[in-house]
C-alpha cells in the first residue's frame, strides 16, 4: 500500500502565523561617558534655567525704562502735567413766600484751595429758548430752571440750591448787617428777603440791587480770617461754594439786560468757568494744553481761548523742554485732523500726527515762543490783558 502525503493545508503541525513570543535581544550597554554625561547636561541645563529665570526677575526689576522714576509736583517743570478739576458751580434760586422765582444767582469757584470766583446774577425774566427764567422755574421747579439757565450758560452747574424766604435769612443773618451802596440801605440778615425780592418796573434796579447786596455780603463774609465764622454752622453744599468764593478775589457780575448779546454771554462764561463742565456730556473735544516755552504768563490766555472755541481743558502742564519755537496742534486719531487744524488757528499754531500720543485728551496743544511772544507778559497783548485784570 502506497503512502500518500496530505496536502501541505492539511499539515496540523506546520505553523501558519508567526510564534507569539519571541525572544527579546537584550540593549548593548551605554558607554561611560554617555552613561555619565547625559546626568550632567541635565543639571547643568536645569541650573542655567533657573539662573537665566532668576537675571530676568532683577533686570525687570531694577529697569528704569518705563518707570515713573520721579513724581513731578513743580507746575513749572519740564514733564509735569496734571489733570484739571472742572469748575465747581452752584445755580442758587431765591424765592418769595408764594414760591415766586425772585432771583438767580450762580456760584463758580475759581480755585477751591486758594478761594474766589464769580457770581452771576440774572434776572428771572431772561428769555431761555420759548420761556423766561421764571416761566421755566413755574412749569418745571428747580430742574426747570436748571435746565433754563444751561440754555443759556451753555454750559452744566456742579448743583442747585433752592433759597426760600427762611433759608436766605439762614444764610444771611450770621454776617450781621450789611451796609449796601447802591441806595445807602444797611440790611439785617432777617430783612434779606424782602430786600432782595422787592419788585421794579424796570426789572433790571432789582437785578442791580441783587447785584450790589450780593457784593457787599461776600465782602463781610470774606473779611473774616475765616469766611464760615460768618456762615451758617450747617454742612451743605451752598454753605462750602460760598465760602470758597468768599475766601479770595471775588467778582460780582450782573446781567446788562435781559436778553445780552451772545458775544458778551460767551465772554462772560469764559471769564467765570476756567474749567466749564459740558452741557451735553461729550460735546467739547477735550484738550492737553502743554506749556512749550517757559512763560506761563500767556497760559490763561491760551485756555480762554481753547474754552470760548468750544473746547474741553481737561490737562494742563509742560512740554518736556520750553524750547519750542512754533506752536502746534498734535492729534492722534486721523479722524481729529479736521477738529486739530481749527484749534490751531485758534492759538496761531500748525498740526502735526502723531500715533503715538497720550491718549489723555482728544488733542494736545503745545505752546510755542510764537504764542508767549503774542500773548506774554513782554506782549503788547498781554500788558493789556494784564492791566485789565
Amino acid at each position: 500500500m502506497t503512502h500518500v502525503e496530505a496536502p501541505e493545508q492539511d499539515r496540523l503541525d506546520v505553523p501558519t502565523h508567526p510564534p507569539r513570543f519571541r525572544q527579546r535581544i537584550p540593549t548593548p550597554p551605554l558607554s561611560t561617558g554617555w552613561r555619565w554625561g547625559f546626568p550632567i547636561l541635565l543639571v547643568a541645563a536645569i541650573i542655567w534655567s533657573v539662573f537665566l529665570v532668576v537675571e530676568g526677575f532683577e533686570q525687570v526689576l531694577e529697569s528704569e525704562e518705563g518707570a515713573t522714576l520721579e513724581v513731578i509736583t513743580d507746575v513749572t517743570a519740564p514733564g509735569f502735567e496734571a489733570f484739571v478739576e472742572q469748575t465747581w458751580s452752584l445755580l442758587a434760586l431765591s424765592e418769595d413766600d408764594e414760591g415766586r422765582l425772585t432771583g438767580v444767582a450762580i456760584f463758580a469757584v475759581a480755585d477751591r484751595q486758594n478761594g474766589g470766583g464769580t457770581v452771576l446774577v440774572l434776572p428771572p425774566e431772561a428769555p431761555s429758548g420759548t420761556w423766561t427764567l421764571a416761566g421755566a422755574h413755574e412749569a418745571g421747579g428747580v430742574e426747570g430752571l436748571r435746565d433754563a439757565v444751561v440754555g443759556i450758560l451753555d454750559v452744566e452747574v456742579s448743583n442747585t440750591a433752592l433759597l426760600t424766604p427762611p433759608r436766605l435769612r439762614s444764610l444771611a443773618e450770621p454776617a450781621g448787617t450789611i451796609k449796601v451802596p447802591i441806595d445807602a440801605a444797611s440790611v439785617a440778615g432777617a430783612e434779606a428777603p424782602d430786600y432782595l425780592g422787592m419788585s421794579f418796573d424796570d426789572p433790571m434796579q432789582r437785578v442791580a440791587r441783587q447785584e450790589a447786596w450780593w457784593r457787599a455780603w461776600l465782602a463781610t463774609v470774606g473779611a473774616a480770617s475765616d469766611p464760615a465764622e460768618r456762615l451758617p454752622a450747617i454742612v451743605i453744599e451752598l454753605v462750602d461754594v460760598v465760602a470758597a468764593v468768599a475766601g479770595g478775589n471775588v467778582r460780582v457780575v450782573a446781567w446788562p439786560s435781559p436778553d445780552p448779546d451772545d458775544e458778551w454771554v460767551d465772554r462772560t462764561v469764559v471769564e467765570s468757568f476756567p474749567f466749564p463742565i459740558p452741557a451735553v456730556p461729550g460735546s467739547r473735544t477735550t484738550v492737553r494744553l502743554l506749556n512749550g516755552n517757559g512763560d506761563f504768563s500767556a497760559d490763561d490766555v491760551a485756555r480762554e481761548l481753547l474754552v470760548a472755541a468750544g473746547a474741553e481743558v481737561s490737562v494742563v502742564g509742560n512740554h518736556e523742554g520750553f524750547d519750542l519755537i512754533g506752536t502746534r496742534v498734535l492729534y492722534r486719531d486721523p479722524a481729529s485732523e479736521a477738529e486739530a487744524a481749527r484749534l490751531a488757528v485758534v492759538v496761531g499754531g500748525g498740526t502735526l500726527h502723531d500715533p503715538m500720543l497720550s491718549p489723555a485728551a482728544d488733542l494736545t496743544v503745545i505752546l510755542g515762543a510764537d504764542f508767549a511772544a503774542e500773548y506774554g507778559a513782554s506782549s503788547p497783548a498781554g500788558a493789556t490783558a494784564g492791566g485789565g485784570a
